[in-house]
């Protein structure tokens, strides 16, 4: 008898490939049907003020470095750029980071 009792081995990969199978469908329907939960906001809509102003400063070149608008919008740019924002609200302020001992 090769297969033994009913063919367990084989009765045993069957039931582990439905079981594969049924988790990828649940899963496929699962996220087709729900959005998911970052990208509910629209990030350019909430700086499309700064990039407006910009592209502005961008098409009137030489004269932007006079400009205070300009000079704001650069600003604003590079705090947003250089800033960290952590993901959690306690690791927010420095006085709940760890120090770093031995520096």
């Amino acid at each position: 008898m090769l297969g033994g009792a009913l063919g367990m081995p084989v009765i045993g990969r069957a039931v582990g490939f439905a079981l594969v199978a049924a988790a990828i469908v649940a899963a496929t329907l699962h996220f087709r049907e729900h959005e998911p939960r970052g990208l509910q906001a629209d990030p350019a809509a909430a700086s499309s003020r700064l990039t407006d102003e910009l592209q502005r400063c961008q098409a009137v070149a030489a004269r932007a470095e006079d400009d205070a608008a300009c000079e704001a919008a650069w600003a604003e740019n590079r705090r947003r750029f250089f800033t960290y924002v952590p993901a959690t609200g306690a690791a927010a302020s420095p006085a709940a980071s760890p120090k770093l001992s031995g520096r």
